[in-house]
């Protein structure tokens, strides 16, 4: 990435020191004069697309996305040698916004089509000359197909990453109940032996034997097995052992009648059982190995990481602006965990986590996603909770968590309390905006004394 990046600087800081002056200042007037203008005609245009309507709203852009591509437009057109690097870090952060919004790479690349065909008829109307009219248009467009060649590379990299986490949600989500899942498919095993068993030792239906790959665990391990367990060595083990068993199930099928054919079957049934113990065996132990990693779960509060907080937001923001039912988050800090986990060692501070953990997890309902954020500090997004719902379980939170104690090493009880910032979705599609809000409002309730809720309440009279 890094070498792709100084390239593209290279690249923008030559069209810039190739450009004449003049047709600079030229780019900053049509910059200055028509960036309200092409961002409304851009989203009038972008939004007759059902693709890209899927992803935003009128009022998303009215409130949030027009501002946003008027600073955007204005910054590009009038970027200098000396702003090329700021230039780049605002096209990766644009990127992987749209990444998180989880707008598709073909409404980006629309996007950039229409800009630069709103370009033309602006240019053909300024008061310059017919040859500065060409230069300025293919320093536009040439600074816009940078600009969006380093927003699609960063586009490409933050998708990529959401997609392996999107994914590694999923997993994770079906192993939640990794317990049961993994006695389910011992039973199935089971239950595959005995009706294999029975029907060689009674010499019944033997031509009927289903054939392992077609069990119903050789189902469930082909078709999900395989990619829970991805990376992990004894995949390839139970693979080989299923091969093993269908070659068993073939050779008992192709025996003929003959005097050593009982002897054969009972072999038969032997080698299988010893097949499906080893099966059993390995499965067991993937599953094991899939608890001791803990996918996507914090090992000492048993919590949802921060990694999946990208698939989670992006998932129920669009719920929420689909069905238009409100959303909201709560940053929470342990107050003074550092001086309590210096003070009194690191294992009161982890069970202080761990206490901390459970009171939130017992507090929320089962819609609600808490997560560990870090440190000290834990993030819970609220589903379908109104403003007053959302304060109601913070103070419930706060509350609950002020009346418990942790024993210190030297036999004294140690209180906790919380400072909680809150904030509530508003619409606008990148969930970074919705943390830094609940953040603002955590870093408020600490200046103001610590132990306590406060909501965020955006600012009056200055844009978001």
């Amino acid at each position: 990435m890094q070498t792709f990046l100084s390239k593209m600087k290279q690249e923008w800081t030559t069209l810039i020191s190739h450009t004449d002056a003049r047709v600079m200042t030229l780019s900053q007037i049509l910059a200055t004069n028509n960036a309200a203008g092409m961002s409304k005609r851009f989203y009038d245009t972008v939004l007759t697309d059902p693709q890209a309507e899927e992803f935003l709203t009128n009022e998303q852009v009215e409130r949030h996305l027009k501002r946003a591509l008027e600073r955007w437009l204005a910054e590009v057109l009038s970027g200098t040698a000396d702003s090329v690097d700021k230039l780049i870090v605002m096209q990766q952060h644009v990127g992987e916004m749209h990444a998180r919004i989880g707008i598709p790479v073909q409404v980006v690349e629309m996007g950039a089509r229409v800009l630069k065909k709103l370009l033309s008829p602006l240019i053909d109307k300024m008061e310059c000359s017919a040859e500065d009219k060409f230069k300025l248009l293919n320093f536009t467009t040439g600074s816009i197909d940078i600009a969006m060649e380093v927003m699609s590379r960063a586009f490409s990299f933050s998708e990529n990453q959401s997609s392996r986490e999107d994914e590694n949600y999923r997993v994770y989500s079906l192993l939640e109940n990794a317990e049961e899942e993994k006695e389910k498919q011992i039973s199935s095993l089971l239950s595959w032996e005995i009706d294999i068993v029975y029907k060689i030792l009674l010499d019944s239906e033997v031509c009927n034997i289903q054939s392992f790959s077609r069990s119903e665990f050789g189902l469930w391990f082909n078709h999900k097995g395989r990619h829970y367990f991805s990376g992990l060595t004894g995949v390839g083990y139970i693979s080989k052992l299923m091969l093993e068993l269908d070659e068993l199930i073939h050779s008992i099928k192709s025996e003929t009648a003959s005097a050593s054919k009982r002897q054969k079957l009972i072999s038969y049934v032997l080698q299988i059982r010893t097949c499906l113990s080893q099966i059993t065996t390995l499965l067991r132990d993937l599953f094991d190995d899939v608890s001791r990693h803990e996918i996507g779960m914090d090992v000492l509060t048993r919590l949802l990481n921060r990694r999946f907080l990208p698939t989670i937001f992006k998932r129920e923001i669009t719920h929420a602006n689909r069905v238009g039912t409100p959303l909201s988050v709560l940053i929470i800090d342990i107050d003074y965990f550092k001086e309590i986990n210096d003070g009194h060692g690191h294992n009161t501070g982890d069970e202080l986590l761990r206490k901390v953990s459970q009171a939130f997890y017992d507090s929320v309902r089962s819609s609600d996603y808490v997560f560990r954020y870090g440190g000290d500090e834990f993030l819970i997004v609220l589903t379908e909770a109104s403003e007053q719902e959302t304060l109601r379980m913070a103070e419930r939170i706060r509350n609950r968590v002020e009346k418990q104690t942790v024993i210190t090493p030297d036999g004294n009880k140690l209180s906790v309390s919380l400072s909680i910032g809150v904030a509530m979705f508003s619409g606008h599609p990148d969930y970074e905006r919705l943390i830094q809000s609940a953040d603002e409002a955590l870093y408020r309730a600490k200046s103001l004394g610590r132990n306590r809720v406060e909501l965020w309440e955006p600012k009056k009279d200055t844009h978001e």
